[in-house]
């Protein structure tokens, strides 16, 4: 009789069976290892969508909060955050109507905020313009971009909740 090739060799039924559960125990570390792998990636690839800085402003620490605060937005209000600081030229306008950009420009000068028209029309009107100038754009000539990025999210998002909660009734 032919032996399959994947079955263990061993003198003796246990120490076959003691091969082949050492031999599954390798494929399932290595399953899990790929598994541990691919989530890291996933993440990485997440977080450069949601927060671009180059310079390296942002702690680590501060990518972790934005990204809680983009899930937040994901979840409550189903949009998307995109943070990018320091970028030569500014992003294109975006075209997804659930895309809200943050935009520190290098120049202290021409940075923005871009919120979805569903989005802006719960907010105070020239809220954007505001949160780019008096936040973002004060900021970096204070030679405090990273505060203002924060500050910016920050607003945006409870902003975002209070128009919500007011909208529902829920004056708190």
């Amino acid at each position: 009789m032919k032996r399959l090739f994947f079955v263990p060799r061993g003198r003796s039924t246990s120490e076959r069976l003691a091969r082949g559960l050492l031999l599954a125990g390798v494929f399932a570390l290595a399953a899990a290892a790929y598994q541990k792998n691919f989530e890291r990636v996933i993440a990485g690839v997440e977080a450069r969508g949601v927060v671009a800085d180059p310079a390296g402003t942002l702690t680590r620490e501060d990518r972790l909060w934005l990204l809680e605060a983009a899930e937040h937005l994901r979840g409550r209000f189903g949009l998307e955050l995109a943070v990018r600081l320091g970028s030569e030229a500014a992003p294109p306008a975006s075209n997804n109507p659930k895309k809200i950009v943050v935009y520190a420009a290098p120049d202290c000068a021409g940075s923005r905020v871009a919120l979805p028209p569903l989005a802006a029309a719960g907010l105070p009107a020239g809220l954007p313009a505001d949160l780019a100038r008096e936040h973002l754009d004060a900021a970096c000539r204070a030679g405090k971009a990273r505060e203002g990025v924060l500050a910016v999210v920050g607003l945006l998002v409870s902003a975002l909740d209070e128009a919500a909660d007011k909208a529902k009734g829920d004056d708190t």
